[in-house]
């Protein structure tokens, strides 16, 4: 979630226990199933992406889920108090979709995202990244293009989600500073 300084935001909510998470994190990979939606090709979707300035020359991280899964590692261990290894994150990426099935899963009114997941039992977390086919009803499903989701399961707040619209450099720029600021300052 480019701008939103989520580490800094948690702090501020005291005496919280996360218990579990779910969302779109990764920008290249909502970019490209948006527009594989619309019936592009996955390499027409990943140029999209890189011309949008958000993918990479090298966009394999994205693709695979590995940068989506740096994401739910760094939450997991800030925000649940549980170190992770990338190892331990079962993750698939988006590499497997065709342009087809992705269409096709839209107009059926499920259509596939990459969500990451954690959920926290005792002191065990359990988390994935890979692609699922989400209810059109869920607010998920209706995250587009860089736009991002993030839902919070804690133990005094049952849900709590935040939904980043089309994030912009400011904003981005923004989130980096407010974590900075909440690091070096705590």
């Amino acid at each position: 979630m480019d701008g939103v300084p989520i580490f800094s935001l948690f702090h501020q909510l005291p005496a919280i226990h996360l218990e579990a998470f779910h969302g779109i994190l990764n920008s290249t990979t909502n970019v490209i199933l948006s527009e594989m939606e619309k019936g592009k090709s996955f390499e027409e979707a990943l140029k999209k992406a890189q011309h949008l300035g958000i993918a990479e020359t090298d966009a394999t991280h994205d693709i695979d889920g590995w940068d989506a899964a740096v994401k739910t590692a760094a939450l997991i261990t800030v925000l649940m108090d549980v170190p992770i290894k990338l190892e331990a994150i079962h993750r698939e990426g988006i590499r497997h979709l065709s342009a087809e099935a992705v269409s096709n899963a839209r107009k059926e009114g499920s259509p596939y995202k990459l969500i990451c997941r954690a959920k926290k039992e005792g002191s065990e977390v359990t988390a994935t990244v890979r692609a699922e086919q989400i209810p059109q009803t869920e607010p998920m499903a209706q995250i587009a293009g860089t736009s991002s989701y993030i839902y919070f399961e804690t133990d005094i707040f049952p849900g709590l989600a935040i939904t980043e619209e089309n994030p912009g450099l400011y904003a981005t720029a923004y989130g980096m500073l407010a974590d900075f600021v909440g690091a070096v300052t705590k």
